[in-house]
């Protein structure tokens, strides 16, 4: 009995401060043309500052609205973030506004901040915002461009996704960081993008299903699963020098199913990495793979159904390849094997047999004698050439 007490008036207290907060929080309020903006009182840290927590106060004050300026402070007190507050299916959201004018004051962007503004054509972001939340733009269906300042450090996960219009995003210097998973999912009509240097990330199905033509990845960028998955205007992939000391930069199904995809320029310069399981799997079109030299491993499927894949070459410091890296691979005619120690070969490292999904007409190009025996040995059926001075 004493616990039931103890446990209702817990509740009870619990209910009181929940509504002494949101009495406070009321308070704290202010309504400047119809927009709503949260005081954030000063601490210790930081001093005052105001939030946009909506955009409208009504569904009412939303109709005929074309254009939402937020100034950059109220009775001296700046506005420093812009969020919404309210479910993803806000009732709050525009048919209407096309042009938004941001304050230099704005340092984020934040979560939802202009989901489904299903007419915004127009928008800046200033030098001030260091972050671009989740959903911040998404199914945003009007909107063509945008400029991503310097000073933005990361794109959160859905940022862009769904903004089927997005034609243009131009990266300002190099602050960029992170672009983090499905930003741009779905941006069919986005045929070009120019990564800056500074760029270290592209998140889990970040470019998936857009419009790229071709991508070039800058210096230590890794790659990860899915990024340009079904990316199928893709025709061309570069990949930058790289100093960094990591050897799975290219992740997973990265370029899978890119049913354009021809070429692929893999680093010059780089440490030793390895291609993951799948990263060009069903690339039908894909007819060549550039500057292979650094390859370490190639994974399960790396190239399944890349079947316009004419040559390949294998590089000196190969130590695994899976049995089923080449499977279905039926246009390759020929593979350039430069690596002379035949340890690569061991049913260990489960590449004995990797030669056996080839065409049958597919001639295999070897330095030495010992590696076309090892070859032999380890059930190619190919015929094997040896040629000394193969480079």
């Amino acid at each position: 009995m004493k616990k039931r007490i103890l446990f209702l008036f817990a509740l009870v207290l619990l209910l009181c401060v929940c509504c002494f907060c949101s009495s406070a929080e009321e308070e704290n309020r202010i309504v400047v043309d119809h927009v709503v903006y949260q005081l954030i009182p000063a601490s210790e840290q930081t001093e005052a500052y105001y939030i946009v927590v909506k955009l409208f106060d009504s569904e009412e004050a939303k109709a005929g609205v074309k254009k939402i300026v937020i100034p950059s402070q109220i009775d001296g007190i700046p506005v420093t973030k812009i969020y919404c507050e309210d479910s993803y299916t806000d009732p709050y959201r525009s048919l209407t506004v096309k042009k938004i004018v941001l304050p230099d004051s704005i340092q984020v962007i934040g979560e939802k901040a202009f989901i489904h503004m299903l007419s915004l054509r127009e928008i800046n972001i200033p030098p001030s915002v260091v972050s671009i939340g989740p959903f911040a733009f998404s199914g945003c269906k009007k909107l063509k461009q945008i400029t991503i300042p310097e000073s933005v450090e990361t794109i959160e996960e859905c940022a862009f996704r769904d903004c089927h219009p997005l034609e243009q995003v131009c990266f300002l210097g190099n602050g960029l960081k992170r672009i983090e998973r499905q930003a741009f999912y779905k941006c069919r009509n986005l045929k070009s993008i120019r990564f800056p240097s500074s760029l270290e990330t592209i998140g889990d199905e970040a470019f998936s299903h857009s419009g790229l033509n071709t991508v070039r990845i800058s210096g230590n960028c890794i790659v990860k699963w899915c990024a340009f998955e079904y990316n199928n205007s893709l025709k061309k992939v570069v990949f930058e020098d790289r100093t960094d000391e990591n050897d799975m930069f290219i992740q997973s199904y990265a370029f899978g199913y890119c049913s354009k995809l021809e070429k692929v320029y893999l680093p010059k310069e780089s440490v030793g990495f390895n291609l993951l399981a799948c990263v060009f799997e069903g690339c039908g079109k894909l007819k060549a793979v550039y500057r292979t030299d650094h390859i370490q491993s190639i994974g399960y499927h790396t190239f399944y159904l890349c079947k316009s894949l004419t040559s390949f070459t294998v590089p000196a410091e190969i130590q695994s390849i899976h049995r089923f890296a080449f499977s279905d691979c039926t246009g390759l005619k020929k593979l350039r094997v430069l690596a002379t120690d035949p340890a690569f070969l061991t049913a260990e490292s489960k590449s004995a047999a990797f030669l056996k999904k080839p065409p049958t007409d597919c001639k295999v190009y070897v330095k030495t004698a010992e590696m076309k025996q090892a070859l032999l040995n380890a059930g190619c059926k190919n015929k094997v050439i040896v040629k000394a001075d193969l480079k």
